[in-house]
């Protein structure tokens, strides 16, 4: 494979609908105010971490590390103003592709269909039937939900093509939404979508990353494949210091 070596996939920064615990899916709810400073303080920790030049941790690893950076993100706006802010950091480091984030419709959070904007509680005491299934199976076509195979494989369609469009050995910043980045990630590691609670959701403003390897290990083909390198890593405090 040629292109990015990493991509990392962030979710965005916090809204009042995961606050309230509101389903949002593919509606447009912006950052609050606190979704903002988690945004800001996690920016320059994503740039600092990702901007830098270095061979990456891994005996079977393809390639050093690019300093190239590009960000892509969702065009809800909860992801896109968060991807504006990371994208700053970088550009201010001279390693931004670009003048700023893309944006790709492809990115968007899985959509739940009649359950966006309500509660648990609201949700179950409207539409019981679909909130069950869903609970069941994780899927509900007939409540207007987005297949979980669907949201996959849209998602790890983008992250591969903008990668394969960059300078060999460098980094994608992927900017989107907790359920999209889940089925995304199962699938670049060639695991059904659908296995996505087999990794723990995001916090806001966190990130997963994968990277590229290939060759050699046990029960190894020998053909390059996205490997999950961290899970769920935040610029807090108790985990980072400082």
């Amino acid at each position: 494979m040629n292109g990015a070596s990493r991509i990392v996939l962030v979710r965005h920064g916090q809204t009042d609908h995961n606050v309230e615990r509101r389903f949002q899916g593919a509606t447009d709810i912006p950052l609050n105010a606190r979704g903002v400073e988690q945004a800001r303080h996690a920016a320059p920790v994503i740039a600092s971490r990702f901007s830098s030049e270095g061979e990456q941790v891994g005996v079977n690893v393809l390639r050093a590390a690019s300093p190239e950076v590009a960000v892509v993100c969702s065009p809800l706006s909860r992801a896109l103003e968060t991807g504006r802010i990371i994208a700053s950091e970088f550009a201010a480091r001279g390693v931004l592709v670009g003048d700023g984030p893309a944006v790709d419709e492809r990115l968007r959070e899985r959509c739940y269909g009649v359950l966006e904007g309500r509660t648990m509680d609201e949700a179950e005491a409207a539409f019981p039937q679909v909130v069950a299934q869903w609970r069941a199976t994780g899927e509900c076509e007939a409540g207007g939900i987005e297949s979980s195979d669907e949201v996959g494989a849209r998602m790890a369609a983008a992250a591969c093509e903008y990668a394969a469009r960059m300078r060999d050995g460098s980094t994608l910043v992927v900017v989107s939404h907790g359920a999209a980045i889940a089925r995304c990630v199962v699938t670049l590691l060639g695991l059904r979508p659908t296995h996505f609670d087999g990794l723990r959701g995001l916090d806001n403003c966190h990130w997963s990353e994968v990277v590229l390897a290939g060759g050699g290990g046990s029960g190894a083909t020998g053909e390059a494949a996205w490997r999950l390198a961290a899970h769920n890593i935040g610029a807090r405090e108790d985990v980072l210091g400082g």
